[in-house]
């Protein structure tokens, strides 16, 4: 062991007695999380499950800590990242660069510090058992598609915002992130397709305006004991790339939660507020009518040694008031769903992830949302049913290994009442292949670059598309759009991805370089080569302070 890490251990002792609870999300965006699912499959973390992201920084720090504990075990790579992250999240004494002096932090950021390894905060506190922390937030994003059947097209845009932070009392966390921007240049629909910065703020899409975006939570916890409300973006489900249960795909949810977390089991009940498709033409504004649409989840997961396993369900309903039978957290949903008369979309599933062998995971999820038994292998478009599975390997070579499949079956997320759709103002609330797809993708995970992993990934997309008119109306139905149900004139039987085919190969090179501690640059470089079109190139470059 070297005189360095010799010193992080001493640190790591020394304050143990000066840390305290910290019960507030981290948000996805971070790269810890990278970091801490390749120590999970090296066998480094134990008894954690990443069915569900974000979480607290207790339970990051707790992640690190038991890290640290095994560093012997990493490479000259690992433990650089992990040194940085022990300071990042205050397992290791640091000192902070801030403009408004507190009683913990003094040193100005108006100075060389401004571009120096500090962290730099507009106010930050750290206290026994209250800290509070204020940072600015800022980039500037460009999209560029270069394509030999068009000109070149490109978006240029900013934005400036906050993010305030931290615990009361060691057990009521809080967070709040708000950005507003501007449109600078180029094409706006081009923005609107290839970042959810734009396409997810309703007054840049809708209202021809800037956009604007805020995600919160306030999150109280009591030892095992946790709940309270958030809007904030969060992934659900087990998979190399891909989140079937809740993903980015869609705006963050509005969410009342609750539920109780120990060594080896965590049950979590959520209600969430969700945005339904509009009943007039309009959808925005005073005479835009809005019906009520709703989101319940329930899920339990066992976590062990090698291996965690989730059972979840979930109801969607709508065009009424919050429904009293689904607020009870500690039932079976389908059953109460049956009580109700058999109007809402009810799913269910399992997600697992199990280090079958050192360095190797295998993980997975499916999904149900209608099954009936005697018609199971024959093809009948009732049985709509969801699934990946995927293994990652963590080299030694300090590069992850991902390969995955993933299946949606034709008319899943459809409902027979359109508002129930498993969509949130109108995208799709997990996972971004329609119905009657499916792809295949092959992913390499790089660390070598210091706290943004290099990512490398191919994928193969097939899709069957329902086959309509010039009109748009639908001539044949396949079960290829998650707005169009069956009919009674629709076939009984299915053929996967029959229709129109719509297959995408595509290559993607993403990672970031962190200039200074905060300010960082990120870059996502695409090629897209549709069935029978030319293939084109998309750059995405994002010069910014934090990561959000």
């Amino acid at each position: 062991m070297t005189k360095v890490y010799k010193c992080t251990l001493f640190w790591f002792i020394l304050l143990q007695t000066f840390l305290f609870s910290q019960v507030e999300n981290v948000p996805t965006t971070n790269p810890v999380y990278h970091f801490l699912k390749r120590m999970q499959v090296k066998g480094l973390i134990q008894g954690n499950s990443f069915f569900k992201i974000p979480f607290t920084r207790q339970e990051i720090q707790n992640m690190l800590r038991e890290i640290l504990q095994h560093q012997d075990k990493l490479n000259e790579f690992e433990r650089r990242n992990l040194n940085n992250f022990l300071f990042e999240f205050g397992i290791i004494q640091k000192e902070n660069a801030i403009l408004i002096p507190s009683e913990t932090d003094t040193s100005q950021v108006l100075s060389y510090r401004m571009f120096s390894n500090y962290d730099k905060y507009i106010y930050h506190y750290s206290g026994d058992k209250n800290s509070v922390s204020v940072k600015p937030l800022g980039s500037l994003r460009s999209v560029l598609k270069l394509s030999p059947e068009t000109e070149t097209d490109r978006a240029f845009y900013g934005n400036l915002g906050f993010r305030i932070y931290g615990t009361i009392d060691s057990c009521l966390g809080y967070f709040l992130q708000a950005t507003n921007g501007k449109f600078l240049s180029g094409n706006r629909t081009l923005g609107i397709q290839e970042d959810k910065t734009l396409s997810n703020s309703v007054k840049f899409t809708l209202l021809n305006s800037d956009f604007d975006l805020v995600e919160s939570h306030i999150r109280y916890q009591n030892k095992w004991f946790f709940t309270g409300i958030s809007r904030e973006t969060r992934y659900l489900g087990s998979g190399v790339n891909q989140n079937l249960m809740v993903s980015d795909n869609a705006p963050p949810m509005d969410e009342f939660f609750a539920g109780v977390n120990f060594k080896n089991f965590r049950y979590n009940f959520s209600h969430f507020s969700l945005i339904a498709k509009p009943k007039t033409e309009v959808p925005a504004g005073f005479s835009t009518e809005i019906p009520p649409k709703y989101l319940v989840l329930h899920y339990a997961t066992f976590k062990f040694k090698d291996w965690n396993l989730t059972y979840f369900e979930t109801i969607i309903y709508s065009n009424r008031s919050v429904e009293l039978a689904y607020l009870n957290p500690f039932t079976f949903l389908k059953s109460v769903e049956h009580s109700l008369h058999d109007r809402d979309k009810a799913a269910m599933g399992l997600s697992f992830e199990w280090c079958i062998l050192p360095k190797f995971q295998l993980l997975g999820t499916w999904m149900m949302e209608d099954l009936i038994f005697s018609e199971i292998g024959k093809n009948f478009w009732g049985n709509k049913t969801a699934w990946n599975i995927g293994l990652i390997y963590a080299s030694p070579l300090t590069i992850d290994f991902g390969l995955e499949y993933t299946r949606v079956e034709p008319y899943m997320f459809t409902h027979f009442n359109n508002l129930n759709n498993r969509t949130n103002d109108g995208k799709l609330i997990g996972t971004y292949l329609n119905p009657n797809s499916d792809e295949i993708s092959l992913s390499l995970k790089s660390f070598f670059i210091p706290r943004y992993p290099l990512i490398f990934k191919i994928s193969y997309q097939r899709h069957g598309a329902n086959i309509t008119d010039s009109s748009g109306k639908v001539i044949r139905n396949v079960g290829g759009d998650f707005n169009v149900n069956h009919s009674p004139t629709d076939n009984e039987r299915v053929k996967f991805l029959d229709g129109i085919r719509k297959d995408l190969l595509t290559l993607t090179l993403l990672g970031g370089i962190e200039v200074v501690r905060n300010f960082n640059i990120q870059f996502h470089i695409e090629y897209r080569k549709p069935k029978n079109s030319e293939g084109y190139f998309l750059t995405k470059f994002v010069f910014r302070f934090e990561d959000f």
